[in-house]
């Protein structure tokens, strides 16, 4: 018979799981954005606290999209990209959010071509309705792209965030493992998502280059969606493992 201890302790062990489950499943059916947007997709990223918004009408390839994250500090920036030449960081089609000079949030872009200092410029992608806030201590950016004829709906995305903006110019992120796996591929028809195999490494930057463009090369396991795959009930496959484990306790 299970003592009082043990079944507390297990009664412990399934509360624990299913709020960090349930938390985890509920942060992008629990953000709210202001102007009335609304998206037909959302997945939470597994990297750097963000989440991916987006609506895709592949008829007129237009793409609709909302990026939430912590910047590395209120006053740092955030990023979301394609890349379309497949890689990492270089070639990234950029959205950089970040306070202007004005202290007002904007969004500009940038074309990643090489790894060193950034400057902003045209991209690939037709923008549109750029726009950004920062509320909470997150960072949205908010912004429409139309896709070339024939680009598939499977797209590189890298995202990324940073400290510091220097004179209108996002600075260097940092390359904790966090930053270094920020890229994954996503299908936009559908709302898949999996992390991507690590492309070539990126060469190190001298510190005194003071600036590195989002984005960095990816890194860490394959994702496939089978591995980020949800139960019936929602809980994940580790939170329904230790559910077992703690009902287990109570035949001991």
């Amino acid at each position: 018979m299970a003592t009082g201890a043990h079944l507390n302790l297990a009664l412990l062990f399934v509360f624990i799981a299913v709020s960090a489950s349930v938390s985890a499943a509920s942060r992008c059916s629990s953000t709210t954005f202001s102007a009335d947007r609304t998206f037909a997709h959302c997945r939470d990223l597994p990297h750097l606290d963000s989440s991916l918004h987006w609506t895709y009408d592949s008829a007129a390839r237009n793409l609709s999209i909302a990026f939430v994250a912590t910047p590395a500090s209120p006053e740092g920036w955030v990023a979301w990209a394609i890349n379309p030449s497949g890689g990492g960081m270089r070639g990234s089609q950029a959205l950089i959010g970040f306070h202007q000079a004005n202290g007002s949030m904007g969004v500009k872009t940038y074309n990643i071509t090489e790894y060193g200092p950034i400057a902003e410029g045209r991209i690939a992608f037709q923008p549109a309705d750029l726009a950004a806030e920062f509320s909470g201590g997150a960072m949205r950016i908010f912004g429409k792209l139309v896709l070339p004829q024939g680009m598939s709906p499977t797209v590189k995305q890298v995202w990324q965030v940073g400290a510091t903006v220097a004179n209108g110019v996002p600075q260097r992120h940092e390359f904790d493992r966090e930053n270094l796996e920020a890229v994954g591929l996503v299908d936009l028809s559908w709302g898949v998502f999996a992390q991507s195999p690590p492309p070539d490494p990126a060469p190190s930057t001298p510190a005194s280059s003071g600036t590195s463009p989002p984005g960095a090369a990816g890194g860490g396991s394959p994702r496939t969606p089978a591995s980020e795959s949800k139960n019936l009930n929602g809980i994940s496959k580790p939170a329904t493992l230790i559910i077992l484990l703690a009902f287990g306790f109570l035949f001991i």
